[in-house]
Parts: C-alpha cells; sequence; structure tokens
C-alpha cells in the first residue's frame, strides 16, 4: 500500500481532485476509496465527498497495483520515448498531475520536455534526458525534422485512400478552439494535413495521419471539417455518433516517429530511426 499526498490548487469537490492527479481511476474506484475511507483530507479520514479548498493536504492510500505508470517504448543514454494514456496532461499549467512529473518519479532522473500532446491525445512523448539531447530535440522539433505519424478512427467513408488536404486555420484562444477555412482568410494559417486509409468498417475508417504543419487541434478539426470527425471527439464530433461508439475521448493516438539529424548533430546516430508503437497497445485499433 502506498500513500500519496498532493496539495489542492483550487476549490471543488474532493472526487475531483482525487481524479485529476490519478487519470486512471474512474469515479466509481474513487467511491470505493471513499467508502474505505482510504482518503485523508489534512490528516483527517473521510467517507464523504467534501468540498475542499486551496492548499488543502490530500492524502490517498493506494495499491501497488493502482499505481500509475509510464511504459517506455525507447530509452538510451540521451533520450527516453514513452507512451502517454490519455487523461493526463503532457506539462500542467495548473499544478496537476503531469507525465514528467510521474515519469521523473518513476525513473529518478531529471527529464527535459520538448513537446507535448493534448491531455486526451494518447502516444509517443519524447523526453530529453541532458541539455544537449534537449537543444538537439528543440531545433529538430522547430526545423521539423522529425516525422510525426498519428492514427486515427474517424467517422464516414473516405473518397480517397490517401491524399494531402490543404486549408487555413485561426485560432480561438479564448475559446479554446480553432476554425478551418478552405480558402485564405485574414489571421488564417495555412495548414497541409496528409492522410492514408489504414482499415475501415461499416461507417468507420482508421487512418494514418501525417502533420505537415503543426497546428493547435489541426488533426480534429481538419477530419472535422471534411466531414470525418474523430469519434469520441467532443469538440469537433457529433456527440449522438460519439455516444453509440460509447466513446467520450477523441480516438487518436500518435504512433510514430522518424528521426531526420544532421550528421554533425549532437542525436545524429539517431538519424533515421523509426519508432513505432504497437496496435495492439492501441485500445481503438481493436475496433476493426
Amino acid at each position: 500500500m502506498n500513500v500519496e499526498e498532493f496539495k489542492v490548487i483550487k476549490n471543488q469537490k474532493l472526487s475531483s481532485v482525487i481524479l485529476s492527479n490519478f487519470p486512471n481511476f474512474n469515479f466509481n474506484y474513487v467511491q470505493k476509496l471513499l467508502k474505505q475511507k482510504d482518503v485523508k483530507v489534512n490528516g483527517k479520514r473521510t467517507s464523504k465527498d467534501v468540498e475542499v479548498f486551496v492548499d488543502d493536504i490530500i492524502s490517498v492510500y493506494v495499491a501497488d497495483d493502482k499505481i500509475l505508470k509510464i511504459e517506455t517504448v525507447f530509452e538510451d543514454e540521451n533520450i527516453i520515448i514513452v507512451f502517454k494514456r490519455r487523461k493526463i496532461e503532457t506539462i500542467s499549467e495548473t499544478g496537476e498531475l503531469d507525465l514528467i512529473s510521474v515519469l521523473e518519479k518513476q525513473t529518478g532522473l531529471k527529464l527535459f520536455a520538448v513537446h507535448r500532446l493534448d491531455r486526451n491525445t494518447e502516444g509517443l512523448v519524447i523526453f530529453a534526458k541532458n541539455k544537449a539531447a534537449k537543444e538537439s530535440l528543440d531545433n529538430a522539433f522547430k526545423n521539423r525534422t522529425i516525422d510525426k505519424f498519428y492514427l486515427a478512427l474517424t467517422f464516414g467513408v473516405f473518397e480517397k485512400e490517401s491524399e494531402v488536404l490543404t486549408a487555413y486555420l485561426k485560432k480561438y484562444p479564448d475559446k479554446s478552439i480553432v476554425e478551418i477555412s478552405d480558402e485564405p482568410k485574414v489571421g488564417f494559417e495555412q495548414i497541409k494535413t496528409a492522410y492514408k486509409v489504414v482499415d475501415k468498417k461499416e461507417d468507420l475508417t482508421l487512418v494514418e495521419i501525417e502533420l505537415l504543419t503543426g497546428k493547435t487541434h489541426q488533426i480534429r478539426a481538419h477530419l472535422a471539417h471534411i466531414g470525418h470527425f474523430i469519434i469520441g471527439d467532443e469538440k469537433y464530433g457529433d456527440s449522438a455518433i460519439n455516444k453509440k461508439y460509447k466513446n467520450k475521448y477523441q480516438n487518436l493516438c500518435a504512433y510514430r516517429i522518424v528521426f531526420h539529424f544532421d550528421k554533425n548533430d549532437y542525436l545524429s546516430y539517431l538519424d533515421g530511426k523509426e519508432i513505432i508503437l504497437d496496435k495492439k497497445k492501441i485500445d481503438f485499433c481493436q475496433n476493426l
């Protein structure tokens, strides 16, 4: 049995705080913990889903097999690549549990983040183990010399088996949403998204996506714009279809990375290296 402690960062229900700090838990399991009095608020056990407040200390008694474990897909002396599951931020801006803090605790290493995935997008995330590797990876992402491929389970049948889609995207930060246009407009930036059909079944299509530009929500919004929204996407998709397939998180996974480094680069030995996630690990691939 482990005791995990954390500080409340905003006033809310105790269950909400626990769920935000344990992304692998569900509501029913939290209720079970409360019923068993395996939760303390400021040192006192509670069985009720009480309101908690900023700076309260929450202690949760968790069985070993319930501790979140991050799966390492590739590792050497300079980098580590892991599989991020849904419901956890790569790096939290609010102080909530995030991928990098869990991984640092798990490995005992000081790590440097070089890119992110959305909270509800799963897949491969790269961390640097030292500043030289971080600089190399930062430059690679900036210069787009790391090829990133995604798998997405989408609605409908595509007319073409593969295509490079071009459109224009505008971000609305205050609404946390983007708009897509087929024509250039003031405030819109050009985007390019390549897709290839991998598999299909009835009204579902599994596609591989390559990001040729990297903008906020690009894949989700671009696919929805052409009528093939990602299953489970509540923001750009269809709630009735999501309900039909019992999905409330977008079925999107960053599953393949290919490195390209110059011969004089610190990470030149990784040039041409491909890291690919086994599709058996991706839940939504099993729906086809």
